[in-house]
């Protein structure tokens, strides 16, 4: 009975993420529409875009950049998305930096051969990765 109660109690808590889902089906579907959504995120590695704090990502159907804030065009650093190789998804590590968070996902990736690490929630992970592997060309 006890065990009863417990697990009645713990359906009701909220859990880490249930708003981002939400979120992120309405950031898909801008997305879809061609617009560009932004998200908390972060970008590490030795690259220009890179920051070794939280910020956010931004993007498009073709287009990924960083940026310090939500708002669109203040100090977004542009990823050249040509030069990018996806390696893989995964859970965050304990050796990943601090501006990864406890419960994001990481893609791996290669930028001419550097190490180059994307985080995110795993509500917002599936936007990135669909900008990392197919870029619908520009112009």
């Amino acid at each position: 009975m006890l065990l009863d109660i417990l697990l009645g109690v713990l359906t009701l808590l909220p859990v880490p993420g249930g708003g981002e889902r939400r979120r992120a089906r309405k950031l898909t579907a801008a997305v879809e529409a061609g617009q560009v959504v932004s998200f908390e995120g972060s970008a590490i590695g030795d690259r220009p875009y890179c920051r070794p704090t939280l910020g956010f990502l931004s993007v498009s159907r073709s287009t990924l950049a960083v940026a310090p804030t939500e708002e669109p065009g203040l100090n977004r650093r542009p990823v050249p998305l040509v030069h990018l190789e996806l390696v893989r998804v995964r859970e965050r590590a304990k050796t990943d930096p601090a501006a990864v968070r406890r419960y994001w996902q990481v893609a791996e990736c290669r930028d001419r051969g550097e190490p180059v690490l994307f985080a995110c929630s795993p509500a917002y992970m599936p936007l990135l990765t669909a900008t990392l592997r197919e870029p619908v060309a520009t112009g």
